[in-house]
């Protein structure tokens, strides 16, 4: 009997952990944080270029949802404005940059979720898995840097409010419902672009990239556009009266 008991506690312990909530999946992670920018930043780099490419979700949800013609394919390539802009996301701080990426990733987890309830129910596609799980993983490096430039006394700034994509498809209509899928799924890839974009304009060093920050030379110019004070020079006597 207590043999038994003993196996169904591992049992339960093991389920438990494989079905960790993100949340839980974050601490675990978090307590793994490397102490290195540029092994982190080589990660996000690598992590958000692979995640741009459409043949790892879209493709296969087209394929799944038979949009494979030309013009519902064209439809579906009309990506979803629900995400923050490659020139929102370059203009933001560093720490407001992490922050609306990770913000914005959340979001994503809670509508592939959706989709995989409404439109993908009974039907297998291991690429959303594959995605979730990708999503998380770049969200613990996101924290992970985070923790690094916090720890190098760079200032945390407050997340700006930017738009957000919607959490649940609509219900009136299943086929609009799809098309709405394979758009979001289109904007996430994009997105994720713009995020490797960002990623790929910082330093490679955190010593060097505090020297290049943006404010740094934005205040740099700022100095420079002054105009210089001169002193006027006294004008001999002798040339006023020629």
């Amino acid at each position: 009997m207590r043999a038994q008991l003993t196996w169904r506690t591992l049992l339960s312990l093991v389920l438990g952990l494989l079905l960790l909530s993100p949340a839980v999946e974050a601490a675990v992670a978090m307590c793994r944080c490397s102490n290195s920018y540029t092994q982190l930043l080589g990660q996000l780099r690598s992590q958000a270029n692979l995640m741009k490419d459409t043949s790892c979700l879209l493709e296969p949800f087209i394929r799944l949802q038979g949009l494979d013609t030309p013009v519902l394919r064209e439809s579906c390539m009309k990506c979803s404005r629900a995400f923050p802009s490659e020139d929102t996301l370059r203009g933001l701080s560093r720490h407001g940059f992490l922050q609306t990426v990770s913000a914005t990733l959340n979001g994503i987890l809670h509508r592939l979720a959706a989709l995989q309830q409404h439109l993908l129910k009974g039907k297998n596609m291991p690429e959303m898995q594959v995605a979730t799980r990708n999503i998380q993983g770049v969200r613990n490096n996101i924290y992970c840097m985070s923790e690094l430039l916090t720890n190098c006394s760079e200032t945390p700034e407050p997340l700006l409010p930017g738009p957000r994509a919607t959490l649940m498809p609509s219900t009136l209509n299943f086929f609009k419902s799809k098309l709405e899928g394979c758009q979001f799924l289109c904007g996430y890839h994009r997105f994720m672009g713009s995020v490797g974009q960002v990623f790929g304009e910082w330093g490679n060093s955190l010593s060097r990239n505090r020297r290049h920050s943006p404010r740094q030379a934005l205040h740099k110019g700022a100095r420079r556009a002054r105009p210089s004070r001169r002193v006027k020079r006294p004008v001999p006597r002798g040339q006023l009266f020629r």
